[in-house]
């Protein structure tokens, strides 16, 4: 069976990963295998959804967080595959009370046919903030759109590079990536090549659904924005 694949990303060098294999989960688990989760951390006194892969074309009949304190599930979204992959996206929105715990928590999905694999997503004492998100087009011939956005960590460890990561939906599979952005002033600006060129199979040209978060040097997810890019041969 064909596996979904994760694009990584990295400044304009594309690498194509299994996420399987990324995350060390195989056939040979007993569990529907989680493809990909994110973001990994969630805010005290917020709703936050998270995104989940699975190899499953089944629907989603409940969801489990575990230990629950101060951490309810409010809402469960999304379609199970009826492609060749068999990957299905779902979004799990979680609601954090201002008091809740720190720590890590493992989330479960259950299907008719199984139950997932645990992922590990976790309250931590504090997030970074994105804000402002702009897209400039790209010039005539330059297969690439420059990327800013606002960024502000109560903690101060954004550093001076970090890692912008992306989910485009662009006609065909969603890609996932990373690219290298810096950061001035509490601006960060990253430059994307063309999404659609990477992900095959579909005209270069058209416009991609772009989801964007960061994270800092301690590795702690932002929260998530929306966008859509339009991008031109």
């Amino acid at each position: 069976m064909k596996r979904y694949r994760v694009r990584a990303v990295v400044g304009a060098t594309v690498s194509l990963l299994s996420a399987g294999s990324a995350l060390g989960q195989g056939a040979q688990s007993p569990r529907i295998g989680i493809e990909t989760v994110y973001p990994r951390h969630v805010a005290r006194g917020r709703t936050t959804v998270v995104n989940v892969a699975i190899v499953s074309p089944d629907a989603v009949q409940a969801a489990e967080i575990s230990p629950s304190t101060g951490v309810t599930i409010s809402g469960i979204k999304g379609t199970g595959s009826q492609t060749e992959q068999a990957v299905g996206w779902w979004e799990i929105s979680l609601d954090v009370a201002k008091d809740a715990p720190l720590g890590d928590r493992s989330l479960v999905l259950v299907m008719r046919a199984g139950r997932t694999a645990p992922a590990t997503i976790s309250v931590p004492t504090h997030l970074p903030t994105i804000s402002d998100l702009r897209i400039v087009p790209p010039q005539a011939n330059q297969p690439a759109v420059a990327l800013q956005l606002a960024a502000a960590d109560a903690a101060g460890d954004l550093g001076d590079e970090l890692y912008i990561w992306f989910t485009a939906g662009c006609g065909g599979e969603p890609l996932v990536g990373a690219v290298r952005g810096t950061v001035s002033a509490g601006v960060v600006r990253a430059v994307l090549p063309n999404l659609r060129t990477a992900a095959g199979g579909i005209p270069a040209a058209g416009p991609c659904d772009l989801q964007v978060r960061v994270t800092d040097s301690a590795g702690i997810d932002s929260n998530t924005l929306k966008t859509t890019v339009e991008f031109r041969n």
